[in-house]
């Protein structure tokens, strides 16, 4: 068919393929989910995408959720760069290109599209490439079908070039790092991918043979290079490899072979240099292709023996052949491919009583499977799973039997479970299962409470190790239950339906928890292992697994690594040579065995030869072993290696160099030896570091300074919400499916009827045929009701019939009800059964998603990580680790690994951490140390069962030993130790190393101080102590090595030479090790390593056995001990396998076994004997039984050896450095307690103390202890110059200063001083002479009196002398001189007085006392909170000063004989004349009383006999009391007690104010009092007491009148300071409205731009809640201004209450004495309309809080009432409180009462403030009626009111008062609003600026000191300070003139004396 043009030229001989319809999606149509509904080309991005975080809207969000929109604008307000710039309009111009769909034949297109991406993935941001393959993969955009027209394309004869230029672009974009490796978009490459593939490969395999042809043509042709075809095959097959990993099935199709044939034929036609990148590429991918393909058509092949060159080379290792064993079929997990092995062991493996299938390592065995890699990978998966496995599932199998012949084993605490180390959890069941959206399902199990944790407290158990102790249910928060959370360990349904069918039944069992297994230890590893099978996927299998050889004596030949097989590379060695600024460099193609490279290197670096050696074999191999013995410097070659890794690292591009060893403390060791080099870009993998050092380094850290991109913020954001979502879903199966199990009734049924049996659900209706609904119960319950809990027999005739479940529902459809009682409940347990299978499938589903979902959230955490980890230098990492991340470090470029510590690597662990592109790998280690720890003994080479099988024999351990038939590995050796002395080392180098060779400096180490040997074994014969079964501890101890070894270790730390940390004792076993630590730890800080503490606790030691043990221990040894203080600090105690790798000075062995049987358990194997012997620099002593050891051959070896020397003894021979000849031998514990008490010996200490010159009077000691050792004898030494003796008990004491005091000392002031101390009289001018001397203070001339020896002259000298200032408060300053002046910086005097400490002491301006607070400055004094003083004879006041107090209304008891009885109440002023006429009544002293009237006798003052005659009492004629005539001026006494003549009292109180008198004195009628203004309470003219009505009744009158204004006064300054704080109320109201109305609004506006515009149920509920809120917080305060309304009203206040009195009283009188008529005419007297009580603002005060806290409540429901009118909602969202509407009218009727009494009362400021409350509810009241069509009669007249009022607010402001011109903007800004349509919105500005302008002034009657005054209006008003009118001002009221100038007051305002009582 022809083609039309190719690209620029027609006729290129190529067609595109059929791109088909644009409306044709049905290939996409797999693909759902992924955006959801999300909005596209909104106006902006949503800002909680923007900021990485889920959308809380969802799909109601009104904002873009496209990231793309994001990134275009990524800088917001920032302009780009011109590069930002750029970037953006290409990605923009290429992503145009697959918006629209493909043309046929548009091969411009094409190029432009697929170069344009490669271009954007190589040189683009990182956005933009994340965004390439979500655009690509896009609904809305065409990238499958322009992928679908390249790979549809075909060429003709002369078109192949043009074919293959326009596919290599494509191939390189799908295999583009930016594309494969990123994690965060693996999802959307994964399914171009599968798109790309087609079904079975369809799509993408005839493609690539149409490539290869066509490459084949083009490169024949000549039209293509050979680079180029290098590239298209590499990246042919990268893409391949990506299909059949992502799309399986892909491997079955037929052509694949084919395929894989033509390009490996293409690759050799081509002549591709078999040592380049390319052809390795190749082979490697071609070859895991191929065993991909193996697998795919199955994995059996015929087993034949290898032929080399026509010879059978199998090596038979036993006489009787094994038998070829295929597994699978024996239980449900075993298979013959391991891939299908779940991991876990299931239910039915572990019953199963078939052998596990174990496969041998020996290679030469026959086996089901012949790939070799296949193999190796099968094996130690079968053979690691079975150590990890083995014994549990043997240990359970047997538990399961047992328990099912005997279930009443389940209730027994000691299960038997073998030697498995488990712990056992008796009455144990699911309490709940719940899900998390964080954490997924989770079982919450319960069980019976510890047996120790029952007897402790509540707090005590909070101490244990527990779950959560703050949850309701842990570990510890119960006596008697525990509670744990658990995680299901798989991801299978029938897993799960048997978690959810336990919980809901309740099931009672056994929880059996096995500490030693741990997940997350060995599931990424197995897991790792069955995906490299899987692929065929293993690098370097040529030197892993080496093929049979005829020339077994022929080391391999291994080349260098890929990247260094270039001509010109060259490992630079600058960074390692000696000397500073020398160059060096080492080419990977030059031989080990060249002399002169090894001599250089040797001559200019640190290495010895056998160093130098192994470098260049690491450098050189690119599969290498360095094996160094101990101390031989491993540790120091690796970090020279990776220094000079580092060194060509850019030049080479190997990417972070992966450092890999088997624990975290030998990780840590090496990242620290590289972190002292200098080497810091190092990022460590892992949790459990426990170094400081590397803290900063933790990847955990490291990656939170890596942002995510936009589009990954977008990705985790989306995850969240779907997670919330998912949570919701799976509560509510889970809640479904527990109350159905419980109550299967019909709230839990119906739904279920409904959709699978409507016929039956029909008949449960409670409407029957003729539409009469059934009250009561459900019908479905009525009919249930006998079926529950009852043990039902089936008699019914009808019940025989039925035999199936089908037939039963069959009857139910006809005729539900006629069903029998058994019928019916079997009926219902199917239902509930159905029920719970379909909520148990939509569980599944549910929490199958939500894994999904956690799975895209770590792609994209680990992308993050794998970026960060791209940057580094060198990446840390355990075996465990790696496998862990491994999908994070396959996407790392990493070309190096270097393994540490290789011999103790399983080898599973170091095949998986062969990571994909790695091309160098280094093991660096020892095979003879330690082999890899495994848990099942069977499986090891150390036990005759594990022969077949040796798993703990590492990789290194394999190839560095070699295998029969195969060539030796070669592996270089170190032989040089720079560790041990020789007598050390000869014992490893005569059994192990016989080329160890000794350093020079090791032959130069001292001896061990305090011991006759270094090397030494102490021999004996006391047997080892049995394990502790009953404790899960099976490990040995020896209690005589115990205190043999402490007692050891005491005698050397004592020698003074050697810290505690210099030593280090040693045991193979951890009981010992328990009870060395115990019996260690009274004398040292005991340090235990990491894995010493990990395996204590696995072998069950803990705390509690430490005490117990340590308790018993004290109890047994009785004796005191050496010292009391520790000896030093830190002392290590370790077991042999956690010390490889490590050294010390000294090595003290404990060797534990001493046993009859001569079994020696741990030690008989060599590599453990050899770390054991290795480990000492200076010494080593081993204790132990050589009987016992020497069945051994090594240990027989060793101890012959040590005989040698006269090293094996009975007791150890102890050296006293000082005398050598003595001979001491300890052979017990306590001989070193005689022999050698104080670590030298028994001789006395024959040398000289050098301080003293005396004897030293201790046993022999050690140096350092002679140092500080005090001597005892009395002290000779005399003082000098004085010649006294030493005055010290001890010689060893510091004779120090002479103390001896003498007298008479003169002084240099010619004082005499006594009691001297000798040396201060030697320095007489530092005496301190006390005499007390004056002196005169320069500057301020006061003389003050100081101690002789005070200077004050001096600066510091403070004259001590009182200030005499006077403060402003008018104190005295309570500083002195000194203290109040001083000087500043610049020496100029300044003057800072103290602060006043007296009591403020100023009188209060509402009442007679003063204030007792500390001075404040003249600040306003506050209330008075002393006791209120007003009393009568009735009673008195018990309320605080400032508290308004209620006047007393009972009858007054003012009368006399001549003048009658006041009527009136006590309080009120009385109606009745005062009596001018002596008292007539006789005192108890019999004379007459000299009183007046009427008032109480004056007991005391009698005029004839008193003692008070000379005071004066008449202040006219100024008389004393003796010189007036009492009979003509009787006297009246005070309640002070001061007592004067009662006309100079008339006189002074003012009397005559209120009582008209006659020209003779005599009171002759009542004044009017009720126009003028009090006096203050009349007081007395001695002591200014007040005059008290209860003491003076005379008086009443004149006091009561100023008492009741002064409870006036109390009144209204209370009240206002309630008002305040109603006020700061109203405003935390209206701030709380503005927050909750905004919380309501915005899903109210989301929901308006929602096409359906309605809320979800969810937001309605939430709304619904947030109105109940407030409507309770409305309450609140209109029940608080209610309160203080009702305290506040007149008929409280104090004046309405005695105006009530007393107009009763005087109805009272008229009643009694007048007729009707004059009773009329006397009411209308006295009932006639009085004066405004002054105090009436503060009820108006009230009125005013409460329609202020009616507009805040009504606006704001107005504003919400609006908003939901707007929106549809199912179920209608009602307004608590009442509509707005209803609520409007009553306020305006308020607001219109309340303006018209601010019109009497003269109150404009508060009637213009209503009047704009009033304008602005009714234009909301407006708006709401007319958007409603509803009340718009009611609308229009409340508008024109509004209008009214605010025109006549207008007017007011034109009156001068406070704030008048601010309320006046307010009101034209509210006639202006008026006038707009109702339509029109009021801005939030308008509205602000009104209430600005109301805001009331902070100037009021709150006034609690000062002088008070009334305006012309009547409104009191205070003037603070001096009390008196300084300045004009406005009422802040009515606006009247008040204060006044130079301290007179305007016209028209007069002193309000009654409101300063």
């Amino acid at each position: 068919m022809a083609g039309s043009a190719g690209r620029g030229t027609a006729g290129r001989g190529w067609r595109g393929g059929n791109t088909g319809n644009r409306g044709d999606r049905s290939n996409r149509s797999t693909r759902g989910g992924r955006g959801g509904n999300i909005q596209r080309g909104g106006p902006r991005i949503c800002r909680f995408i923007e900021q990485g975080d889920h959308c809380r809207y969802g799909d109601n969000c009104t904002y873009s959720h496209d990231i793309s929109t994001s990134i275009k604008q990524q800088n917001g307000g920032m302009a780009d760069t011109p590069e930002q710039q750029r970037e953006r309009e290409d990605y923009n111009s290429w992503k145009r290109l697959i918006k629209r769909p493909p043309t046929s034949n548009d091969t411009r297109t094409i190029e432009l599209l697929w170069d344009g991406a490669l271009n954007i993935l190589n040189e683009g941001d990182r956005d933009w490439k994340q965004m390439l393959p979500r655009d690509l993969d896009a609904e809305e955009n065409f990238g499958r079908e322009h992928i679908e027209a390249l790979l549809s394309m075909v060429s003709y004869s002369d078109g192949c070039a043009t074919f293959v230029a326009l596919a290599q672009p494509f191939l390189s974009v799908i295999t583009h790092p930016a594309m494969v490796d990123c994690l965060s978009v693996d999802t959307f490459v994964g399914s171009l991918y599968n798109f790309i593939s087609g079904s079975n490969g369809t799509r993408a395999i005839p493609f690539f043979r149409r490539l290869c042809t066509n490459l084949a043509d083009a490169y024949c042709d000549s039209d293509v290079s050979k680079a180029s075809v290098e590239t298209a095959l590499v990246t042919m097959l990268i893409s391949l490899r990506e299909i059949l990993k992502r799309e399986q099935r892909a491997a079955f199709n037929e052509e694949l072979s084919d395929l894989i044939n033509s390009l490996q034929n293409l690759a050799e036609a081509t002549g591709i240099d078999d040592t380049s990148l390319a052809f390795q590429v190749i082979k490697n991918q071609s070859s895991e292709l191929r065993a991909i393909i193996a697998r795919a058509n199955g994995l059996l092949a015929d087993v034949d023996a290898p032929n080399v060159d026509g010879v059978s080379t199998t090596v038979v290792k036993s006489t009787y052949p094994r038998q070829l064993i295929v597994p699978g079929g024996h239980h449900d997990n075993e298979n013959g491919d391991i891939t299908k092995i779940k991991i876990l062991p299931t239910e039915n493996e572990i019953r199963s009583d078939y052998p596990e299938f174990l496969p041998s390592t020996d290679l030469d065995q026959p086996y089901f499977l012949n790939d070799p890699v296949a193999r190796h990978l099968d094996t130690h998966f079968r053979l690691l799973r079975h150590d990890i496995f083995g014994e549990l599932k043997e240990a359970l199998g047997g538990l399961i039997n047992s328990v099912a012949d005997d279930p009443t084993l389940l209730d027994n605490s000691k299960l038997s479970l073998g030697d498995m180390r488990a712990y056992r959890y008796t009455k144990a069941h699911i309490a709940y299962v719940s899900f998390n959206r964080n954490r997924g399902i989770e079982a919450h199990v319960s069980f019976n409470q510890l047996q120790p944790l029952r007897k402790k407290s509540a707090s005590d158990r909070l101490s244990e190790k527990c779950t959560d102790p703050k949850a309701s249910h842990s570990l510890s928060s119960h006596d008697h239950i525990s509670t744990i959370v658990t995680k299901l360990a798989t991801r299978n349904q029938s897993d799960l339906e048997n978690l959810i069918q336990l919980s809901c039944q309740g099931t009672r069992g056994a929880l059996i928890e096995f500490p030693g297994i741990l997940l997350a230890t060995f599931l990424p590893i197995l897991e790792n292992l069955q995906n490299m099978h899987r692929f065929g996927r293993l690098p370097f299998r040529q030197w892993i697994l080496p093929d049979r050889h005829t020339e077994s004596a022929k080391q391999l030949d291994i080349l260098p690594p890929l990247y260094a097989r270039g001509q010109d590379f060259l490992f630079p060695l600058d960074s390692i040579l000696k000397s500073d600024g020398d160059r060096l460099s080492f080419s990977p193609g030059v031989s080990i065995d060249d002399v002169a490279s090894v001599d250089e290197l040797e001559a200019r670096t640190s290495l010895d030869r056998g160093q130098c050696l192994a470098l260049m074999t690491a450098l050189t191999r690119e599969f290498a072993f360095i094996q160094g013995p101990p101390g031989t410097g491993k540790s120091y070659l690796g970090v020279k290696l990776m220094s000079v890794l580092l060194a060509c690292k850019e030049a080479a591009n190997l990417g972070p160099v992966v450092v890999v060893c088997y624990t975290n403390h030998a990780l840590d060791q090496f990242l620290e030896h590289l972190i002292e080099i200098g080497i810091e870009k190092i990022i460590r993998i892992g949790g459990q570091s426990k170094s400081k050092l590397l803290e900063g380094k933790n990847l955990r850290v490291v990656s939170q300074g890596e942002a995510k991109t936009k589009s990954e913020r977008y990705l985790v954001a989306k995850s969240y919400q779907q997670l919330e979502n998912n949570e919701r879903l799976i509560n509510s199966v889970l809640g479904s499916l527990h109350a159905t199990q419980k109550k299967p009734d019909w709230a839990n049924l119906k739904f279920h009827l409904q959709r699978r049996y409507p016929r039956i659900f029909s008949q449960f209706s409670r409407f029957d045929e003729d539409g009469f609904k059934t009250v009561g119960k459900e019908p479905f319950e009525v009919w249930n009701q006998g079926t529950k809990g009852k043990n039902i027999i089936e008699t019914n005739a009808m019940d025989e019939t039925i035999t199936t479940l089908q037939e039963l529902v069959q009857n139910a459809s006809r005729n539900v009800h006629g069903l029998s009682t058994s019928e019916r409940r079997r009926l219902v347990e199917f239902w509930v059964q159905e029920v719970h299978e379909n909520k148990t499938d939509e569980l599944f589903e549910l929490v199958k998603d939500s894994h999904a979902i956690h799975k895209q959230q770590e792609y994209i955490h680990d992308e993050v990580d794998r970026r960060v980890l791209q940057t580094a230098d060198v990446i840390g990492v355990t075996t465990t680790g790696l496998a862990k991340r491994i999908s994070v470090l396959q996407r790392v470029h990493c070309k190096v690994i270097i393994c540490e510590e290789a011999g103790e690597v399983m080898e599973p662990h170091m095949i998986s951490a062969l990571l994909p592109r790695v091309e160098h790998f280094i093991q660096i280690g020892d095979h003879q140390q330690l082999r890899p720890q495994i848990n099942n003994h069977g499986l090891s080479l150390e036990s005759k069962q594990g022969t077949p099988y040796q798993l703990d024999r590492s990789q290194f351990e394999r190839l560095s030993v070699g295998e029969p038939g195969r060539p030796p590995f070669p592996v270089a050796q170190l032989n040089v130790q720079r560790r041990m002395r020789p007598e050390i080392s000869t014992l490893i180098r005569t059994t192990i190393y016989p080329r160890l060779i000794d350093h020079e400096t090791t032959k130069k180490l001292p001896d061990v101080v305090g011991m006759r040997k270094n090397v030494f074994w102490l021999d004996h014969q006391n047997m080892e102590e049995s394990p502790d079964a009953d404790r899960h501890q099976k490990s040995r101890s020896n209690d005589w090595e115990v205190d043999m070894t402490h007692a050891l270790v005491r005698h050397i730390v004592r020698q003074g030479v050697y810290n505690s940390s210099d030593i280090a004792v040693l045991t193979p076993y951890t009981g010992q090790l328990q009870k060395l630590r115990t019996k260690m730890r009274s004398d040292f800080e005991i340090v235990l390593s990491d894995r010493d503490e990990e395996t204590l606790a696995r072998d069950g030691f803990d705390e509690d056995t430490v005490v117990t043990e340590e308790a018993q221990t004290n109890a047994g040894n009785r004796r005191k001990p050496l010292e009391k203080k520790k000896l030093s600090d830190l002392l290590r105690i370790a077991t042999v396998d956690n010390f490889q790798g490590e050294e010390s000075k000294i090595i003290i062995i404990s060797l534990v076994r001493s046993n009859k049987e001569k079994k020696v358990g741990f030690l008989r194997t060599t590599n453990r004997i050899n770390v054991l012997l290795s480990r000492a620099q200076y010494g080593m002593y081993l204790i132990g039984n050589t009987d016992t050891y020497s069945n051994i051959p090594m240990w027989s070896q060793v101890i012959r050896m040590l005989e040698a020397t006269d090293s094996v003894g009975k007791a150890l021979g102890l050296c006293c450095p000082r005398h050598m000849d003595t001979v001491m031998q300890a052979a017990e514990p306590l001989d070193f307690e005689k022999l050698s008490p104080e670590g030298g010996c028994q001789l006395p200490c024959d040398r000289r103390l050098i301080d003293c010159g005396h004897k030293c009077l201790a046993r022999c000691h050690s140096e350092s202890m002679h140092d500080v050792f005090k001597c005892a004898q009395p002290c000779q030494r005399l003082h000098t110059p004085c010649n006294h003796g030493c005055q010290k008990q001890t010689c060893g004491e510091d004779c120090g200063l002479c103390m001896v005091l003498l007298d008479n000392v003169h002084l240099p002031c010619h004082h005499l001083k006594d009691d001297v101390p000798c040396y201060r009289a030697q320095d007489p001018n530092s005496i301190k002479c006390n005499v007390r001397v004056q002196k005169q203070v320069p500057g301020c001339n006061h003389t003050v009196e100081v101690p002789c020896f005070q200077d004050v002259a001096t600066a510091s000298f403070k004259c001590p002398t009182a200030c005499e200032t006077n403060l402003a408060c008018g104190h005295r300053c309570p500083g002195s001189c000194g203290k109040c002046n001083g000087k500043d910086p610049d020496m100029n005097p300044i003057v800072k007085h103290q602060k006043c400490t007296k009591i403020c002491g100023r009188p209060s301006g509402t009442c007679n006392h003063t204030c007792r607070s500390a001075c404040h400055d003249g600040t306003d004094c506050g209330l008075c909170f002393a006791p209120c003083e007003v009393r009568c004879s009735h009673s008195r006041c018990t309320l605080r000063c400032h508290q308004s107090c209620a006047p007393c209304v009972q009858a007054c008891t003012w009368s006399c004989e001549h003048k009658g009885a006041c009527d009136m109440p006590c309080a009120a002023p009385c109606n009745r004349m005062p009596c001018n006429q002596r008292c007539s009544k006789t005192l108890i002293c019999g004379h007459q009383c000299p009183g007046v009237c009427g008032e109480v006798c004056a007991e005391g003052f009698c005029h004839q006999c008193s003692d008070k005659l000379k005071a004066r009492v008449d202040f006219l004629e100024m008389k004393s009391y003796g010189e007036i005539d009492v009979d003509e001026t009787p006297v009246v006494v005070l309640g002070c007690g001061h007592f004067f003549t009662a006309e100079s009292l008339d006189g002074m109180l003012g009397i005559s104010e209120v009582y008209e008198i006659d020209g003779y004195g005599e009171f002759i009628r009542l004044k009017d009092v009720s126009g003028t203004l009090a006096q203050l309470i009349p007081c007395c003219p001695d002591c200014k007491c007040p005059v008290r009505q209860f003491a003076t009744q005379r008086y009443n009158r004149v006091i009561n009148r100023a008492v009741i204004d002064e409870m006036s006064k109390r009144f209204l300054t209370t009240g206002r300071d309630e008002l305040r704080e109603l006020e700061q109320q109203i405003a935390t109201l209206e701030r709380s409205l503005g927050t909750t109305r905004e919380q309501i609004m915005q899903p109210i506006r989301q929901a308006r731009t929602h096409v359906t515009s309605s809320l979800t149920q969810a937001k309605i509920s939430e709304i619904t809640r947030i109105l109940k809120e407030r409507d309770t917080e409305f309450r609140k305060l209109e029940g608080a201004i209610k309160a203080f309304r009702n305290s506040v009203a007149d008929r409280h206040q104090p004046a309405q209450k005695l105006h009530d009195a007393t107009v009763h009283a005087a109805r009272k009188i008229a009643a009694a004495t007048a007729t009707v008529n004059m009773l009329i005419a006397n009411m209308t007297i006295t009932d006639a309309a009085r004066v405004l009580p002054r105090d009436r603002r503060v009820t108006m005060g009230g009125r005013m809080v409460q329609i202020k806290t009616e507009f805040f409540i009504l606006d704001d429901k107005f504003i919400v009432a609006q908003a939901l009118k707007s929106i549809s909602t199912k179920s209608s969202i009602k307004i608590p409180g009442g509509t707005p509407g209803l609520l409007a009218v009553p306020f305006f009727q308020s607001c219109k009462s309340f303006i018209e009494e601010c019109q009497v009362e003269n109150l404009p400021k508060l009637a213009v403030e209503v009047s704009l409350f009033y304008a602005s509810i009714s234009r909301s009241f407006e708006s709401f009626c007319r958007s409603g069509k509803m009340n718009l009669e009611k609308a229009t007249i409340h508008t024109a009111m509004a209008k009214q009022l605010l025109e006549e607010a207008r007017e007011v402001c034109q009156q001068p008062f406070q704030n008048a011109e601010s309320l006046g903007k307010a009101v034209e800004e509210s006639i202006r609003l008026m006038k707009k349509e109702w339509y029109e919105e009021v801005t939030a500005e308008e509205i602000n600026a009104i209430k600005a302008a109301m805001v009331s002034g902070s100037q009021g009657i709150a006034s609690h000191s000062g002088h008070w005054y009334n305006c012309e209006n009547g409104h009191p008003f205070a003037i603070g300070e001096c009390g008196m009118p300084m300045e004009l001002a406005r009422c802040p009221e009515c606006g009247a003139n008040v204060g006044g100038q130079n301290h007179t007051a305007v016209g028209g305002v007069t002193r309000a004396m009654n409101m300063e009582i």
